[in-house]
């Protein structure tokens, strides 16, 4: 039977965001791994090799986007969302989408169907890949 669902990786340092993404997608049948540490989301996406990434941008240690850069080594397909509550006028998140990053979504996210529904479109350019 063909995979309806992408693969998730979450990475992020706020362990309450985490929890509450991924209850919110297994509930919904979607496979999702988390981690709050950039280095342990590595180790999660040599292994699990997702197809979709949902990234803060700014943790402690490595970064979203260093942690992207690495993940495109292993897995270049996979596409990335970012979530995070850094702002600086939109310059980050215009840089982000050039380089590839599916979406930028701004922290708090009003909801989580927005997450999903991001996740979605997201799964649908991969297969496209």
């Amino acid at each position: 039977m063909a995979q309806t669902k992408p693969v998730i990786v979450a990475i992020d340092d706020e362990v309450e965001f985490t929890d509450m993404i991924k209850d919110y997608f297994e509930l919904r049948g979607y496979d999702i791994s988390i981690a709050n540490k950039g280095v342990e989301g590595i180790d999660l996406i040599k292994n699990k090799k997702p197809e979709i990434l949902i990234l803060d941008l700014k943790m402690p240690g490595i970064s979203g986007d260093e942690v992207l850069a690495l993940a495109r080594n292993v897995h270049p397909k996979a596409k990335a969302i970012f979530v995070t509550a850094y702002d600086d006028g939109g310059k980050t998140k215009a840089r982000l989408i050039s380089e590839g990053a599916h979406a930028c979504l701004d922290k708090p996210i009003p909801s989580l169907k927005m997450l999903e529904d991001a996740v979605n479109e997201a799964y649908k350019e991969y297969l496209k890949v």
